[in-house]
């Protein structure tokens, strides 16, 4: 008898563990890798206070068709980053608006700018405020798009503002490259386009 439970149990151990590898293997994870342009000292000694705001309609990042192809996600992203003309590093699974955040802060970093997390005596502020980031799938393509409005302040009065979008596509050939490809493509595409020389100069700060 007690060999026949120790058998039991190691069958059924068997099962648990067979469940949760595929359960494992079927997570739907998307990768976004974000490419930073080429550094700047434009900005070198200033400081900014930056601030994210999500203004998305719905905190869903996956359409319809999309939600039929990756039943699985988990609603993190596998987020990484790539210096000019480097190969990226994974910095690990974020949530949506963190890894907006990351990037807004890196892309300004980038250009020179001390990003305070707090607000400064004498810093002007700039405000992201994201309006859209999806994916969906429809007709063999992933199509995903950005769309934000970023806004120049100083002491609490609007300077200047710009409204970026960017979408790409992306044919669907095997599994979810053609997605993880075309979020990094508009992740990129879109934090790049954000001219903060125009900014400051409508702005007159420069």
């Amino acid at each position: 008898m007690k060999e026949k439970n120790r058998v039991i149990g190691i069958l059924a151990g068997a099962f648990l563990l067979t469940v949760l590898l595929v359960s494992c293997a079927s997570i739907a994870n998307l990768k976004v890798l974000y490419r930073l342009p080429q550094s700047s000292s434009q900005f070198s000694g200033r400081e900014v206070y930056f601030v994210l705001k999500d203004a998305r309609p719905s905190k869903n990042i996956l359409g319809e068709g999309a939600r039929r192809e990756l039943k699985n996600f988990p609603g993190n992203i596998i987020y990484s980053i790539a210096k000019y003309q480097q190969s990226g590093f994974r910095l690990g699974p974020y949530q949506l608006m963190d890894m907006v955040k990351d990037g807004f802060k890196r892309r300004l970093e980038n250009m020179g700018f001390r990003v305070l997390t707090t607000p400064g005596a004498s810093a002007p502020q700039i405000t992201i405020e994201l309006q859209e980031f999806s994916l969906n799938f429809l007709s063999h393509k992933w199509l995903a798009s950005m769309r934000y409005e970023a806004r120049l302040l100083k002491n609490g009065k609007l300077l200047a503002s710009q409204s970026i979008s960017a979408q790409t596509e992306r044919y669907k050939v095997v599994g979810k490259k053609g997605a993880d490809e075309a979020l990094g493509e508009i992740f990129t595409d879109a934090v790049n386009r954000l001219n903060v020389g125009r900014l400051f100069e409508q702005g007159r700060l420069l």
